[in-house]
């Protein structure tokens, strides 16, 4: 974690859904998080250049750079940072539960099973605010 000490923990969120994407960036920092999206695993590279995350919540189906892409550019940039990374997605195949951990991934998460009360508990376990 690397902000976290600050008193806006930064969360980038990585979602082709724009409707989602201002959904989870509402709730979020609503609840005092500083949150930047990307519709994609390009734009969320780009976004490492300026900004840090503490924490990112990343969907696995996007177009031009999906999620797994997104980890695999990522873990070779030097301007990643050692961000805790919710895989937040539709999809629960096997073979996206395994690549995505092989990739550092912390949590894995189907969208469609939590609430956002849920999302703003899961968010603030991994990065261990209570």
């Amino acid at each position: 974690m690397n902000n976290t000490n600050s008193s806006h923990p930064k969360i980038l969120i990585v979602e082709d859904d724009a409707d989602l994407n201002n959904a989870y960036r509402l709730i979020l920092t609503r609840e005092g998080f500083e949150a930047e999206c990307a519709a994609d695993g390009i734009e969320a590279i780009a976004k490492l250049e300026d900004f840090t995350p503490d924490l990112v919540l990343l969907d696995i189906r996007m177009p031009n750079l999906d999620g797994v892409g997104f980890l695999e550019q990522s873990k070779i940039s030097t301007r990643f940072p050692e961000a805790i990374v919710i895989v937040f997605t539709n999809f629960d195949l096997n073979k996206d539960i395994e690549s995505t951990f092989k990739l550092g991934v912390n949590r894995y998460v189907l969208k469609s099973s939590i609430t956002p009360k849920d999302l703003v508990k899961i968010v603030r376990e991994e990065l261990g605010i209570f």
